[in-house]
């Protein structure tokens, strides 16, 4: 039963959309945000999930200030969850996916979990997906806007290699299940996209001790039209795929020690092209820290992001050659950009950092929003444009899974509760961490009239206020200083010689 009335259209616009360089938010324990997108209203809404497995939503104001914080609740029916996947389907829905702890019987088992929501963040309806009766482990791994009336989502099992698809109203009603095995060597899907009537799904099969990767090619009810399974030394694993210029662009993970980061292949599955980026950081792409990391800006291009705990790339791909048009250097670990025709928007976890000898991990996320790249240069650190390389191509053999009818996603209620309160940072975790006393020395601060740098006479800065708003740049004085007299009493950020340190204005 359903408890709410959804409002499908499309509602307009009535605010300018306000950027702002940065919000960070943290709490006392560790938090691992996954994904954001803007709604009508203009708010934010961010998922994830914070240590002791509680996923957690939190509601952001158009400027980016937290307006709640919210967990699944525990209780008898529900011991842990997480929250990994954000799919906006109109102007006042969006869904969250992931996964709880059910009790089956003796015993506990994760199930995947769909939760509808309004851009207020109340919880409209939810249902619960398993693959097998009584049930393995399984999670949401995606989901997607089919039409204008229906939903699709995806769900896998955890250690074990079973599918199931399933179309959901915008109501929560479940119109038809899917799944999808393999009688010897299963294998897992991990992400979809839809082209005209038409869905195709990529993720990878596991076999004889390689892996593989994989893209079905299905109608609109889930049947197979098509397969194809690629073979390569690296050992492809295909973790998101999306449509775009006359084919699909897939991101891949390799399971081998080399990668072939980006490939494109049309809509036969013929490969067309494939790319490795060099990060110059030694940056890995672990599923924890970049499970979605491709994000569709037009028709022929794209943003792609590889990172971790030490720093992310993030690359502007032209689609029909896959080569970077803009890139950007980030310090935390990009989660979700989305770029619209005036705005541009990102999240990121917090990165492995220190101040001084104090070591914190990923406490934190921040969201930033921007109008333009030029604006999200003032943040990030310097571009980068290294020219990717070219790999030799997979091998293409085809691939037909078994298709039966599966178990329909049932409905399930359970509400959201609030929690303690998180604590708003005005500046990113880049800008926070890896300063030693040593590095640069300067003072006074607080300060009133100057700050003063010691050996840094004639040297270019940035000022920013705690908003992310440049107010003051240009070359130190021969003496080092940096006059604030004019400015008003606060907190701001200067950024010189490739450092960001934080000052107060008395």
């Amino acid at each position: 039963m359903k408890f709410f009335l959804l409002v499908l259209g499309f509602l307009p616009f009535l605010f300018k959309s306000q950027s702002f360089v940065n919000r960070t938010f943290s709490q006392q324990y560790d938090i691992q945000a996954k994904s954001v997108v803007q709604m009508g209203n203009g708010s934010y809404l961010v998922v994830g999930t914070q240590s002791f497995s509680n996923g957690f939503l939190s509601v952001h104001d158009i400027n980016g200030q937290c307006i709640q914080t919210q967990f699944l609740s525990q209780g008898a029916l529900s011991s842990f969850s997480e929250f990994t996947q954000l799919t906006k389907i109109n102007d006042t829905l969006a869904l969250i996916g992931g996964k709880i702890s059910i009790a089956v019987g003796p015993a506990e088992i994760w199930q995947g979990i769909t939760i509808a929501i309004n851009q207020q963040g109340q919880i409209l309806w939810s249902v619960i997906s398993s693959i097998t009766d009584p049930g393995v482990d399984a999670t949401v791994r995606d989901i997607e806007r089919l039409n204008d009336s229906a939903m699709l989502v995806l769900t896998s099992g955890i250690g074990t290699a079973s599918n199931a698809l399933s179309e959901v109203d915008f109501y929560g009603n479940v119109h038809w299940t899917k799944t999808y095995d393999l009688n010897a060597d299963g294998f897992q899907l991990n992400d979809l996209c839809t082209r005209d009537s038409s869905i195709y799904a990529c993720g990878q099969q596991f076999a004889l001790g390689t892996f593989s990767g994989v893209i079905l090619k299905l109608d609109s009810q889930g049947n197979v039209i098509d397969g194809n399974k690629y073979d390569h030394g690296y050992q492809p694993d295909f973790i998101q795929v999306i449509a775009q210029h006359d084919g699909l662009v897939l991101s891949n993970r390799s399971h081998a020690m080399i990668s072939m980061d980006l490939i494109k292949v049309d809509y036969s599955g013929n490969i067309t092209e494939q790319k490795t980026f060099q990060n110059g950081m030694g940056m890995g792409m672990i599923e924890e820290q970049a499970s979605k990391p491709l994000s569709v800006i037009d028709s022929v291009t794209c943003w792609y992001w590889q990172g971790g705990d030490f720093g992310s790339y993030a690359n502007k791909i032209s689609t029909p050659n896959l080569l970077p048009i803009q890139s950007l250097k980030h310090m935390g670990n990009i989660q979700r950009m989305i770029e619209q025709d005036t705005l541009l928007y990102m999240l990121s976890s917090g990165p492995l950092y220190g101040i001084k000898k104090q070591v914190i991990t990923q406490k934190h996320y921040a969201i930033s929003a921007v109008d333009s790249i030029d604006q999200l240069y003032t943040y990030c650190t310097d571009p980068n444009n290294e020219t990717p390389l070219n790999e030799l191509a997979p091998t293409r053999t085809s691939f037909t899974p078994l298709v039966s009818a599966g178990n329909s996603p049932s409905s399930w209620y359970y509400p959201f509760v609030s929690n303690q309160p998180w604590t708003n940072e005005p500046f990113c975790v880049e800008m926070l961490g890896g300063l030693s006393e040593t590095d640069i020395n300067f003072g006074p601060n607080p300060c009133n009239e100057f700050i003063q740098f010691s050996n840094l006479p004639c040297t270019p800065y940035t000022l920013m206020n705690s908003l992310g708003q440049v107010v003051k740049m240009g070359n130190t004085s021969n003496q080092g200083e940096i006059w604030v007299k004019e400015l008003p009493v606060g907190v701001y950020l200067i950024t010189i010689m490739n450092r960001s340190l934080k000052i107060i204005k008395h």
